[in-house]
């Protein structure tokens, strides 16, 4: 079985710099619901190193990612509170990366895998 991993780094729309203290958390979907394998807040590069340490097999997950900490600590809030992205791992696929763009009215979220 081909294990794969998710590489996220999220940037902030207004500054273009990485976007530190984003709550992430990666989930799989198995027959009693969503498991959750790994959590934890983006460093100052935007990005959460321990996601990346997790090797994830085929099956659905999802990414919820909670910007509110950070758009707190720019003294604003967000008009959304978290947001997931479901993605489905298949065997033939390789690492999954994503870049997340934040504002405080909305997100963009691109993938590609390899």
């Amino acid at each position: 079985m081909t294990m794969s991993v998710f590489c996220v780094r999220i940037l902030d729309c207004a500054s273009g710099r990485p976007a530190p203290s984003v709550l992430v958390r990666l989930d799989r979907r198995d027959d009693q619901g969503w498991t959750p394998l790994v959590s934890g807040f983006t460093g100052n590069d935007g990005q959460l190193p321990a996601l990346e340490e997790v090797q994830v097999s085929r099956g659905a997950h999802q990414l919820t990612f909670d910007p509110s900490r950070y758009f707190a600590g720019l003294g604003t809030v967000a008009e959304y509170r978290e947001f997931t992205v479901h993605t489905q791992m298949r065997d033939d696929e390789s690492d999954l990366r994503m870049a997340v763009y934040l504002s405080a009215a909305g997100f963009a979220v691109y993938g590609e895998r390899g």
